[in-house]
């Protein structure tokens, strides 16, 4: 395995240990974020191992419940976000929860972890760069967004 793929893994157990602890910061999690957005060009793999998704555990509901009730510590919560960046005529805009986001990461991270730390490590890097392109990509860039914002205005 390539040095900077078991980078991304050290930097996927770190954010999954921010996110299980009972203390949370906006500066923490800003690094966190991009040293994991870092490593997402090097997930690069061929082939399979034979691992299908249900093969591993996932975060049901009650669970990403909870871990967003965990977040309620961090000092915001909601943000405004263009639903479609790259529609530049569009003006609408949506809501954006920073604690919604940093649970769907973890969920999308953890269910990975899991399936690395079963020896399943070509489907575990296949999962984290799809499920970025598909779904934990989008709440990364939004919560980066809204902590830096955050941090400019408030301090960190």
């Amino acid at each position: 395995m390539s040095l900077a793929i078991e980078a991304f893994v050290d930097n996927t157990r770190r954010y999954c240990d921010w996110i299980e602890s009972d203390r949370h910061d906006v500066a923490s999690v800003r690094q966190l974020l991009l040293a994991l957005l870092q490593g997402v060009p090097y997930l690069i793999t061929s082939g399979t191992d034979g691992c299908e998704d249900g093969d591993f555990p996932r975060r049901e509901h009650d669970g990403w419940t909870k871990d967003v009730a965990r977040l309620s510590d961090l000092p915001l919560q909601y943000y405004r976000v263009a639903f479609a960046p790259l529609a530049v005529d569009d003006e609408s805009t949506v809501v954006g929860d920073v604690c919604d986001d940093l649970a769907d990461i973890y969920s999308d991270l953890w269910h990975g972890l899991q399936a690395y730390d079963a020896g399943a490590t070509i489907y575990a890097v296949n999962y984290w760069r799809d499920s970025y392109r598909d779904h934990w990509g989008q709440h990364a860039t939004g919560a980066i967004a809204a902590i830096d914002a955050y941090i400019r205005t408030n301090g960190g």
